[in-house]
Order: structure tokens, then sequence, then C-alpha cells
């Protein structure tokens, strides 16, 4: 049975994205994460009108990100999914950057030294299907072959739409990608 009550939780970015599948919130945090996360969940939850014993999956956005950002959603998220006795999956940072608009869309987050990870995606009604494998390029070689979202927080209901689609396609645990 798949999940209805999906939580997903995003640190590969400077934003904190927050997200069930009707409901998000992304909050530019930097590199705050840590000290505000716990406290943003709170009033997250409250104002998604979830309850924490209600929540049946716990999604991860996946990266790429820095390694400190993405330590911080994958401990929570694994905290949380233990203390629910529930399911921990993650999904695609990219993805669901990408979720924010239809049609064939680059993806692009900030790497170091004038890098970017970068995925082409074309967006449906079903979501983000990927159209290759997320690569790291110099910022000024983005191929112009798509709607661009660079450094765009992702999307907290494609996270969670995603999250619950990999879970049912038999996904479990965490595959972190680090910048």
């Amino acid at each position: 049975m798949e999940p209805v009550n999906v939580l997903a939780i995003d640190t590969a970015t400077p934003y904190l994205v927050l997200g069930t599948a009707s409901y998000e919130r992304a909050l530019w945090r930097g590199r705050r994460h840590a000290e505000t996360l716990l406290g943003d969940l709170e009033e997250f939850l409250e104002a998604a009108g979830l309850a924490r014993e209600e929540i049946e999956l716990v999604c991860v956005g996946e990266g790429p990100g820095s390694y400190t950002g993405l330590r911080v959603g994958a401990a929570a998220g694994m905290g949380l999914a233990r203390a629910l006795n529930v399911p921990l999956v993650g999904a695609p940072t990219l993805a669901a950057v990408a979720a924010r608009r239809h049609g064939r869309v680059r993806a692009a987050l900030s790497a170091r030294s004038g890098h970017v990870y970068t995925a082409l995606y074309q967006v449906g009604p079903a979501g983000p299907a990927a159209l290759g494998e997320p690569v790291k390029l110099e910022t000024a070689a983005l191929p112009d072959d798509a709607c661009l979202l660079i450094d765009q927080p992702p999307s907290g209901i494609a996270l969670a739409r995603l999250g619950a689609a990999a879970f049912a396609a038999g996904k479990r645990g965490l595959n972190t990608v680090y910048l």
C-alpha cells in the first residue's frame, strides 16, 4: 500500500524545504539548517494540519549538496523515521527543483569553483522524468537546451511525491550526493 502522509525534508540547498503531497514551505536558511530545522518542522506540521503520528513515510532530498547540509537533513529524516517507526526513502533534489516548471527543464545547483551540478528533465503531469544522468559542468558551459532553473529551491510537494513513487517502486533508504 502506498503511503498517504509523506513528509519531505530537503537541506541540500541554502533553503530548508519541507513538504507533503499537497503543502510545502521553502525557507532561506543559508547554513543554519541545523539551528532551525526542528522548530521549523513543528511549525510546518501545524500549518499543514499533520500530526507527527500521522506521518507514514519520510522522504529526504539526496542532493547534490554540501556535506553538512545533506547530513543535517539525512540525520533529521532518519531520526524522525526511526522515532515514528516509518520507512525512510530518498529522492533527487535536482528533480524536485525541475518540478517547479513544466516541459523541458534543466535544473542546476551551484557547486564550488565556478561549477554546477545539473540534469535535464521532461516535466509533465506525472512529475519530472530524467533525460540523462546529473553531471558536473563549468557554469559557463551550461547548455541552452531547456528552461533553466539555477539555485532555485526544490519543490517540497514534488519531493514528497517523488519519495512516495520511489517507495512504491521498492526503493528504501538514502543515497546522498555530495558537492
